[in-house]
């Protein structure tokens, strides 16, 4: 559940940087990585399938 909230918070601050930072090419990129870095929280654990 601790994931999903990252998830969602992440998802949420990599909205607010694309829809505050418009114009720079700066925070499109920082919300892109956040983004990116959001996915990445879902991706499941190897010593949780074992």
């Amino acid at each position: 559940m601790k994931r999903f909230a990252a998830l969602c918070a992440a998802a949420w601050t990599s909205a607010a940087l694309l829809y505050f930072g418009r114009h720079s090419a700066a925070l499109i990129v920082m919300s892109g990585v956040l983004a990116l870095a959001a996915f990445d929280l879902l991706r499941p654990e190897s010593h949780e399938n074992a």
